[in-house]
């Protein structure tokens, strides 16, 4: 069945607005908390304990993706879950609530990623898929664009705690964008692996168990691969926030705007041609870019304290993500 316009642009919307929904609890929350006095050991452990709960809800979150048929209202449970969390930073920034929203938030946000890889292939099948892949990229790199200004405009004009409330109702539109879907029209077996045609002789969609990766030696390098790359990359961006914070006040809201912006606009106009090449070159090569340039933007970022310099370093993260 071929999908609706009315249900492509509805996850075109899904896509834009989920990105604001999550751009504001990311780089932004290390400058806010720094304005609350807090040191960097009291910042990195806030970071931390989002990652990690994050990590620990990845692979649970994917299967519940998995066996769930109403995949639009998990993916509303996430985006209420996050917004919470959100609210529950912005009115009240004590150590253990902002612990308990980081928790809360790490887990909503892993619900996204594989929900919204489901509903694509779902909605579009596997034909479709990369081009469709880097379609979302690119509205929601448009999103965090968005996002960006209007948080660096809202640090900078009223107060760093209303970014958190500009994430709360950012959530609305994006449960809305997720009512335009029509549920109908994704593909239940489709969404979880299965073959366009059962007559192709493959297999029907049953769920396998989580150890079949781990016995797959192409899965189990490409896993390491990639755990290593965030390893090194998810702390560059919350560290860049530190720095700029120190001594610029409100105007380090406008810094980390400008950071973010420059990383998605960069993504917003490759994103779709990466998608695309996906099916063409493969994806091994464009993962070898992306990796290449991780090393040399971490080590870019040692050589300069000018602002404009980090910020046009923000290139390579562009291009890396």
């Amino acid at each position: 069945m071929t999908a609706s316009a009315r249900t492509l642009r509805g996850l075109d919307w899904l896509n834009f607005f989920l990105a604001d929904v999550q751009t504001g609890v990311g780089p932004f929350l290390a400058i806010d908390l720094a304005g609350y006095r807090w040191n960097e050991q009291r910042v990195g452990i806030a970071l931390t304990v989002g990652g990690i709960a994050g990590i620990l809800t990845q692979t649970p979150a994917g299967a519940l993706v998995d066996r769930l048929r109403s995949k639009r209202a998990l993916m509303s449970a996430g985006i209420v879950a996050l917004a919470a969390g959100a609210l529950l930073i912005a009115f009240v920034p004590t150590f253990w609530s902002v612990m308990s929203a980081q928790v809360l938030i790490g887990g909503a946000s892993s619900i996204f990623g594989p929900a919204l890889c489901a509903i694509s292939l779902g909605i579009v099948g596997r034909r479709l898929f990369d081009r469709r892949q880097g379609r979302n990229q690119a509205f929601n790199s448009t999103g965090n664009v968005v996002a960006a200004v209007s948080m660096g405009l809202c640090g900078r004009f009223i107060s760093n705690r209303s970014i958190f409330f500009f994430v709360s109702v950012c959530a609305l539109p994006a449960i809305l964008a997720l009512l335009i879907i029509r549920p109908h029209e994704i593909d239940y077996e489709r969404a979880r692996g299965a073959p366009e045609e059962k007559q192709d002789g493959g297999k029907d969609g049953k769920a396998e168990s989580v150890w079949v990766l781990f016995r797959d030696r192409r899965l189990v390098v490409f896993l390491v691969c990639a755990v290593m790359f965030h390893f090194a990359n998810a702390a560059l961006l919350p560290l860049l926030g530190e720095m700029l914070a120190k001594g610029r006040g409100r105007n380090s809201m406008m810094f980390m705007s400008a950071c973010v912006v420059t990383t998605q606009l960069v993504i917003a106009s490759i994103a779709s041609w990466s998608g695309r090449k996906a099916g063409t070159w493969g994806r091994k090569p464009l993962l070898l870019i992306a990796f290449g340039v991780l090393p040399v933007r971490a080590v870019l970022y040692t050589l300069t304290r000018s602002t404009g310099e980090l910020v046009a370093i923000q290139i390579l993260d562009g291009v890396g993500a």
